[in-house]
């Protein structure tokens, strides 16, 4: 209450609140407190925590897999419309269903703060896995359950309810910004039915002074010598994402029984085991040698030391282990590829296919150059297998630290979740941030909730799930940043 009212104060200052009169700061100063306690203790702390809970069981419930979008978001849209938000569809098909809601409408052409989510969520796939089904948006536990808990229809919850805490005080006072939540369809397969869309066509409409989406969050157990240490990973780049088919062809062909010496098949495999086997040369960037530095200064002392300076060759031998594939550090400093599908045209089980076909999902580092990378797998498969790119995300160089943004979120983890640090990371997936960052827009990922190993892996996995208190602090975190954003 305190903080909001310091918000109204300092506009009110210099905008008169009604202007259909004048009146002194004093005056300005009780309506602007009057309407804050009123507004602030009609709708209290906990009846907006469990409405937000509430809502995201809801939105679970709305089943939206990639390409069946549309559901979920006029749900959505139509939430935002009850509560008095200003929105603009921007498409509306059932694969493309892109729109944002606002403080105020996108006509006023202010500078606006962009939270950025998408709609669609990744298939539940054996849903007798599960503990509760996957679109029940069980609450249970402490938790809600259901797929798209925590990617990406908690993340939307938190900007949303942080978002609705302002329609009042928007309505009284000219903020400095805007502030719309960006809702967007086909992430979760990068297509360009979403985020690529809105920024070729809206991308002036919605004038964006900066944009919040996915990225990282906070942990308890990334300093060695301080577990339980709260960290926050704020995202300023992330790798690119490249998918390639590698396909091998044979003449030899033909029944199983008689098998030629290289068929398809065994080349293929042959061709995948080098790429395997192929050694990769550690990098580190000045993104990643910013990040280690603030991970040494937090652990102190001699380990401290070689953490600020891990990317010094001397002490290679005794961090090799750390960026070991399989271990967390490895996806920070290599261009990594999984072996996603390998197949054949459909045959019987005894014929030799005269084609054979891989699906690689390679995530390239931001320096990267994709051609230069695509040659290097080639050059490894070796002649006979032709490499061809299915599709490919945008690259984007990082976004700046030193900017009002950044600081004014890290200063909020900080205080939301007191004893807390906050490090700028390279998010090691793909999102819809880069169609911004490409474009010169500053672009922070940040799911502000504290999220443990078994909570992350559950992403894309059975079980997938958030604590209520995560949510609740995720919304208290957002309204943070904006306290000190419309204050400014």
């Amino acid at each position: 209450q305190v903080s909001n009212f310091l918000i109204i104060f300092q506009y009110a200052e210099s905008k008169t609140i009604n202007k259909r009169f004048y009146m002194n700061k004093k005056r300005k100063l009780f309506i602007a407190g009057l309407f804050i306690f009123l507004h602030f203790n009609g709708y209290s702390q906990q009846e907006i925590n469990k409405e937000a809970a509430d809502f995201l069981s809801e939105f679970i419930q709305k089943k939206s897999i990639t390409g069946t979008e549309k559901k979920a978001g006029t749900y959505l849209l139509d939430f935002c419309k009850s509560k008095g938000l200003y929105t603009r569809v921007f498409s509306d098909g059932d694969s493309t269903f892109n729109f944002c809601a606002s403080l105020y409408p996108l006509s006023a052409n202010k500078p606006n703060i962009i939270f950025l989510n998408h709609l669609d969520v990744v298939p539940a796939g054996d849903t007798n896995e599960w503990k509760y089904p996957p679109f029940s948006g069980t609450i249970a536990d402490s938790m809600i359950y259901g797929r798209g808990a925590i990617d990406c229809k908690g993340l939307a919850v938190m900007q949303l309810f942080s978002l609705l805490r302002f329609i009042d005080t928007a309505r009284q006072a000219d903020l400095p910004y805007n502030v719309s939540l960006l809702v967007v369809s086909g992430e979760e397969e990068g297509n360009n039915n979403g985020s690529e869309f809105v920024t070729g066509h809206f991308l002036n409409e919605l004038n964006p002074a900066v944009v919040f989406g996915e990225g990282g969050s906070g942990v308890d157990s990334l300093v060695p010598s301080k577990p339980g240490m709260e960290v926050f990973g704020i995202s300023v780049a992330e790798k690119k994402a490249l998918w390639l088919r590698l396909e091998a062809r044979s003449k030899n062909y033909g029944h199983g029984a008689a098998p030629q010496e290289l068929y398809a098949n065994k080349r293929l495999v042959k061709a995948l085991i080098r790429l395997l086997d192929e050694k990769k040369l550690v990098k580190f960037d000045k993104l990643t040698k910013t990040m280690f530095k603030d991970l040494g200064k937090m652990e102190g002392g001699i380990n401290g030391f070689v953490i600020r300076h891990i990317y010094w060759g001397l002490f290679r031998p005794f961090v090799k282990s750390y960026f070991s594939e399989g271990e967390p550090l490895h996806l920070f400093v290599y261009n990594t590829f999984v072996i996603t599908n390998i197949y054949n045209p459909t045959i019987v089980n005894n014929e030799v296919a005269e084609k054979a076909y891989a699906t690689l999902d390679c995530r390239l580092l931001p320096e990267m150059d994709t051609g230069q990378f695509i040659r290097k797998i080639r050059q490894v498969a070796g002649p006979k297998i032709s490499v061809s790119v299915i599709s490919e995300s945008p690259g984007a160089r990082p976004s700046d630290i030193n900017t009002i943004y950044y600081r004014t979120m890290s200063r909020t983890l900080q205080e939301v979740y007191p004893g807390s640090s906050t490090i700028p990371i390279l998010f090691p997936a793909t999102t819809d941030n880069n169609y911004f960052r490409r474009n010169g827009i500053p672009v922070y990922g940040i799911i502000p909730a504290v999220l443990s190993g078994d909570l992350m892996k559950s992403v894309h996995n059975i079980n997938e799930r958030i604590p209520v208190n995560m949510l609740t602090k995720g919304i208290d975190a957002y309204t943070g940043f904006l306290k000190g954003m419309l204050s400014e």
